[in-house]
């Protein structure tokens, strides 16, 4: 079983290098630090083999595909964690320690709608490719808590309004360090199938 290792600096600490199991895939300087603050982090483990659910800090609840739509351009929402393939994703490493996130149940990547730029964006499901709207970074905020930033936009995956009801929209928003910005990626047990 092959295991992604990611290794990032701590935003206290430059010149580290990321690396991918025993590749150096690129290194930081000083100067980098603003352009790559959303992937600092200290050391994360992904298993690329493995699906994880995304689960919100705040609520305890999962990121979902709204319905367990297979369809392109379906919303991502917050829903109460069942195990189901709908809310489970695939790390899939990119460069410079970026990941896609594809769901099991749809196959389709983790994506910020229309590549905006913008606060509220919705976060979707989309075929995947190469765009970096569909690539994104961990910073280990603390006992495995993590924040989870768009490559393109530096904004981060973010439940609207700090809400913790389930059908709640999962966007992408400037980092302001809530609760409703911090998740555990917790590695998945075996499937359970749609009913």
């Amino acid at each position: 079983m092959k295991t992604m290792h990611m290794w990032l600096p701590s935003a206290v600490c430059y010149g580290l290098c990321f690396t991918a199991g025993a590749f150096v895939v690129g290194c930081v300087t000083e100067g980098q630090r603003d352009e790559i603050e959303s992937s600092a982090s200290s050391a994360i483990v992904l298993d690329v083999n493995a699906s994880y659910t995304i689960v919100g800090v705040q609520s305890g609840k999962c990121v979902g595909v709204v319905g367990e739509s297979t369809s392109s351009e379906a919303a991502m929402e917050l829903e109460t964690c069942r195990g189901v393939a709908s809310q489970r994703f695939q790390p899939s490493p990119t460069d410079g320690g970026f990941f896609q996130l594809r769901n099991e149940l749809s196959g389709l990547c983790l994506d910020v709608s229309h590549i905006s730029q913008a606060d509220g964006a919705p976060v979707i499901q989309f075929a995947c490719k190469t765009s970096l709207n569909q690539q994104w970074s961990f910073t280990d905020v603390g006992a495995g808590v993590e924040r989870i930033t768009a490559r393109h936009s530096g904004k981060v995956l973010d439940v609207d309004r700090e809400s913790t009801a389930d059908g709640t929209a999962i966007q992408q928003w400037t980092s302001h360090n809530g609760a409703n910005q911090q998740f555990r990626l917790n590695k998945a047990l075996a499937p359970i199938a749609p009913e």
